[in-house]
């Protein structure tokens, strides 16, 4: 009895993956085949606010159809990656902004 028990429960984990297989299947069939998105719904896949993006767009990858911006979902990893911090290295000689390496000047200006 205990065979037929574990053989049971053995057909039944077998299924059960079946049916999630089938699942998963359906679920990529249904998933959104557009190749350009807007600003909107980049800015809700990055979960950051859209104004954010527009200040920044030219700086960002992406694609521009006449006025039209959009964006891949290539163009949506590389804003991601572009934006990624290890807290536990230091900053590169050459990844320091130029910025930096300005001082200052000694002289004097003269006011009006």
């Amino acid at each position: 009895m205990d065979l037929q028990g574990l053989a049971a429960v053995v057909d039944l984990l077998a299924q059960s993956a079946g049916l999630n297989a089938l699942l998963s299947n359906r679920t990529a069939d249904t998933r959104d085949k557009r190749l350009h998105i807007g600003y909107g719904e980049a800015a809700d896949r990055l979960n950051i606010p859209e104004k954010w993006l527009r200040e920044r767009i030219s700086t960002l990858p992406h694609r521009k159809f006449g006025k039209f911006v959009q964006f891949t979902e290539d163009d949506l990893r590389a804003i991601s990656d572009m934006h990624f911090v290890n807290p536990g290295t230091k900053p590169q000689e050459d990844d320091r902004p130029a910025t930096a390496a300005l001082q200052p000047s000694m002289r004097s200006r003269k006011r009006f």
